[in-house]
């Protein structure tokens, strides 16, 4: 099947509000169509009456042309990344096709997108464009081919937009450098609508973050995004939640009630601690995954659904395959891509202390402080130096505690026991303590002696050195 596609001209198809004959649309029909079908696409999200005129004015005047609108809900008219991955999944829908792209109508960020496919896809796609009449050699309309020429170079565009205003962007979460990757690859994860995703990491490390970039940066940005624990409810309650209920279905459904599938259609869900769901509900799931369609519990009748779904776990999910606790089939299904979230402790000493310090900014302004808290050379130290099982959570929770105790300086006696206190299991004389302390603090170092030193609070590197040769640390 041979497809012309092009984007409603709002104002070039139009005089007021009839169609002009001299319009683009109404001149490729009149000059040049050769194809055995029309799709017209419209940056409206349901309806559009200028769409609706055009397309009675053409099937009136060309009742055997087959001429369709396609709604693409693009509120943004000049965001690029947004309308080249509408277009890129709308052109992978009739990738079978022999696709003419009308490249003419259309804002320049919609031409762009239409070159940037036509270029990256792989598609038998061609870019034709629209000469007007007054600027052609013998006063009719022209129709020219775009030819391109690629390098043998790969070519793979991602497009991303920040705003020129810096005072717009808010600083509510650092990205260090050694999560700079994860979210370097979460992006090119947006931008491919199509694929599931998996985070793994710790719990604390930010995996509900990661997927809200996700879907911030992905077409359903402007649709809902969800968040459940999965881990938080039993199988009936989970079912309930996720594919919602008809009045009657169990004890207590008094009234028909959408589940999450159905609430963010055309949006995000991201389902947390996937690891700990229930054979049962794993094929559930599964099923939903592969069909794209529920049932509501106490239901008949099956539901369309259009969602994304990102899943995360702090679990190892290859060894619960191995173990027979997860299926192999929903675990491939759901990392068909896959992120890694560091914990707290594997990113570093100074990216710890980077996050100290952006919480205590952050928090200042959370719980309007007059001024932001300092904390004392020991309280420091001790927070450097303090596991954070919880990760980035517990930290973040850490800070917001000192702010509502206290006004100007932390001492270390004002930290949390577990922060200052050795755990019971460690040895409690002074020698034996000091040794563990040391060694921490040059594993947070990543055995650098001089930033060790100066979170030790040791007068001399001398001082660091004879310790470390007496108690025998490996600093390898």
């Amino acid at each position: 099947m041979k497809t012309l596609v092009s984007w409603l001209a709002f104002n070039n198809d139009f005089i007021a509000n009839t169609v002009d004959e001299q319009g683009p649309t109404a001149n490729y029909h009149a000059f040049n169509f050769h194809c055995d079908r029309h799709i017209i696409l419209s940056a409206a999200k349901e309806s559009d009456t200028k769409a609706e005129v055009l397309l009675n004015h053409l099937m009136i005047k060309y009742p055997a042309r087959n001429v369709q609108i396609r709604y693409m809900a693009i509120q943004d008219l000049i965001d690029i990344s947004f309308i080249k991955s509408k277009v890129e999944q709308f052109l992978l829908e009739i990738r079978n096709d022999e696709i003419e792209i009308f490249f003419s109508p259309g804002t320049s960020a919609m031409q762009v997108a239409w070159y940037l496919c036509h270029s990256t896809l792989k598609l038998n796609t061609r870019l034709i464009q629209s000469r007007p009449a007054q600027f052609s050699k013998n006063k009719k309309p022209e129709f020219i081919e775009i030819i391109t020429e690629l390098s043998s170079l790969p070519v793979s565009a991602i497009l991303r937009e920040e705003s020129i205003d810096h005072s717009l962007r808010k600083p509510d979460y650092l990205i260090t450098e050694s999560i700079k990757e994860v979210y370097q690859r979460a992006l090119k994860i947006a931008q491919a609508d199509k694929v599931t995703t998996i985070i793994f990491g710790e719990s604390g490390t930010g995996k509900e973050h990661l997927s809200g970039y996700i879907h911030e940066h992905s077409t359903r940005k402007n649709e809902p995004f969800i968040a459940l624990n999965c881990s938080a409810f039993n199988d009936q309650l989970l079912e309930s939640r996720l594919f919602g209920y008809k009045k009657g279905a169990f004890t207590g459904a008094d009234k028909d009630t959408k589940g999450i599938f159905e609430e963010a259609k055309n949006g995000t869900i991201f389902l947390d601690e996937i690891g700990d769901i229930s054979p049962y509900m794993q094929q559930s799931l599964l099923r939903v995954i592969q069909e794209q369609e529920i049932v509501p519990l106490g239901a008949s009748k099956v539901i369309k659904t259009n969602v994304r779904i990102i899943a995360a776990t702090n679990k190892d999910l290859h060894d619960l395959c191995e173990n027979g606790t997860f299926r192999w089939d929903l675990f491939y299904r759901l990392t068909v891509t896959e992120l890694q979230l560091p914990s707290l402790q594997e990113r570093g000493i100074e990216e710890l202390q980077q996050l100290i310090n952006h919480f205590l900014r952050v928090k200042k302004n959370t719980f309007r402080k007059n001024k932001m808290l300092s904390l004392s050379a020991d309280a420091k130290a001790s927070m450097l130096g303090y596991s954070y099982k919880g990760n980035v959570r517990e930290l973040e929770n850490v800070i917001e505690q000192l702010y509502v105790y206290y006004d100007d300086k932390v001492e270390q006696r004002d930290l949390p026991k577990r922060i200052t206190t050795p755990q019971k299991s460690q040895p409690t004389n002074w020698e034996a303590v000091e040794k563990i302390h040391i060694d921490k603090i040059l594993k947070l170092a990543k055995g650098n002696q001089r930033k060790a030193l100066k979170l030790l609070g040791y007068k001399s590197i001398n001082t660091l050195v004879s310790k470390i040769k007496r108690y025998e640390i490996d600093i390898a």
